[in-house]
């Protein structure tokens, strides 16, 4: 496909993203700008992909055809069938989670920040005690990853690591509401790359950094309709924290892409510029196979007609985990086949797993059902500003900021993260009013 027709299309779905919701950040803009990246990367061909055959096209549009119709039926449907404003007016934002003044919620970042140190901590304490040292641990890296795949490491506290992820989510919208970025911003990402760099992965880092960025910019969007413009943000600040926050974890998966492969990158047939980069410690040939090379494998999947999956059991992975605790059927693979394209790599976008578990339909109905959902959860939250509905409408676009990589619901981070955050937020809210409620107290008896 021709960059000049990708470009047009990215950049009219951005467009009319910013039209629908008067926000620049929102789901539509988000998958234009994710699908137009890994398009145009792939179609570079620094690496000598394979030409994707007509049905992936085929795919490709109409997964994006679908997802923009889920979003128009759903604007539709609000202008035939309610007599509502499509957007409320500016109005004075009261959040029960911020009655203290955010007191409550910081404590819980710590609480969680904490825990998942402690997982990634318990992590190296178990590989040390299995290989003997540190830099024997990083000479078998190689091992661990597969060991890691296979579900071999023992003896470790199985999912609590999942915390870092809860402690991102509520450090996102602390930031919002702050007005800056603090060191409390930055906080759970300690443990979340403590953890991957144990079990020598990089997909978690990136889940952890959309998680907040969505977080963040979603909450900004609510704040910045405050009436009293009691909300002003330090773009300043946001740029050096960004750049910061940045640096850290692509320094963080450049170490480990590093100990993965310590002979150095190289690609047989990548272009002469990108093997150039082999040595570089952050732009490296990794980087831009790991954003580009999807599309290869989903070609290569629908051509080999080979696989064979339960009905949900990519997008729906932790279900069929807990079936299989319970002795209903076997415990799906989190290992997805892979496929040569030249080089060797398995994953090959949510559409790939949408198709391999609901057929045709999957790739039709599902980025469908994903924008229906996204933009009803869009309205309900900006109308009525529930934290809860908010957690849902984070957790669905990062469906759609992973979906050039996997379906992310197959992830454990991903399906309990949301679990733990929405049995919380009832519980921080309620001490919240009750801290602000004591201190009112308080000071009425001082006086």
């Amino acid at each position: 496909m021709s960059f000049l027709i990708v470009i047009s299309i990215s950049f009219m779905g951005i467009i009319i993203g910013k039209l629908i919701f008067r926000k620049w950040v929102n789901h539509l803009t988000i998958y234009c700008v994710i699908w137009g990246i890994l398009i145009f990367l792939y179609e570079l061909k620094l690496v000598p992909y394979p030409e994707l055959i007509p049905l992936a096209w085929f795919f490709i549009i109409s997964a994006f055809v679908s997802f923009l119709l889920g979003i128009l039926t759903i604007i539709t449907a609000k202008k035939l069938y309610t007599q509502k404003q499509l957007f409320v007016q500016k109005s004075d934002v009261k959040l029960d989670i911020f009655r203290d003044n955010g007191r409550t919620l910081k404590y819980f970042i710590y609480i969680f920040s904490f825990i998942g140190i402690y997982a990634g901590y318990q992590h190296w304490t178990v590989l040390i005690n299995m290989f003997g040292s540190i830099p024997a641990v990083f000479l078998n890296a190689q091992k661990i990853y597969r060991m890691g795949i296979a579900g071999e490491i023992k003896g470790i506290i199985p999912y609590i690591y999942i915390s870092g992820y809860v402690a991102v989510f509520f450090a996102g919208i602390y930031t919002a509401y702050k007005g800056k970025f603090l060191f409390l911003s930055f906080f759970p990402f300690i443990g979340i790359v403590l953890k991957e760099i144990a079990t020598v992965g990089r997909a978690g880092m990136l889940l952890g950094l959309m998680e907040f960025l969505f977080s963040f910019f979603l909450f900004r969007n609510l704040l910045k309709d405050d009436s009293k413009k009691r909300f002003i943000f330090s773009k300043k600040n946001a740029i050096i924290f960004i750049s910061i926050l940045f640096i850290f974890l692509i320094a963080s998966s450049s170490f480990v892409r590093i100990i993965r492969t310590p002979g150095g990158e190289g690609y047989k047939g990548a272009n002469r510029k990108l093997n150039q980069l082999k040595d570089n410690l952050i732009i490296s040939p990794s980087i831009y196979v790991y954003f580009s090379s999807d599309l290869g494998v989903l070609s290569k999947y629908l051509e080999s007609k080979e696989e064979i999956t339960k009905i949900g059991q990519n997008t729906f992975l932790p279900f069929h985990a807990l079936l299989a605790k319970f002795g209903v059927g076997k415990r799906p693979s989190d290992f997805l086949r892979g496929y040569k394209i030249p080089l060797w790599t398995n994953t090959g976008t949510y559409i790939r797993e949408l198709h391999a578990d609901f057929g045709i339909m999957g790739v039709f109905l599902g980025p469908y059902l994903i924008g229906i959902l996204l933009t009803w959860l869009w309205f309900k939250f900006y109308t009525g500003n529930s934290l809860i509905i908010f957690a849902f409408l984070v957790f669905l676009n990062i469906i759609v900021g992973f979906s050039f990589l996997v379906m992310v619901s197959r992830l454990m981070q991903w399906f309990l993260g949301l679990i733990i955050i929405v049995v919380c937020i009832p519980a921080i809210e309620k001490i919240a009013v009750l801290v602000r409620a004591s201190s009112s107290s308080y000071e009425i008896s001082k006086e």
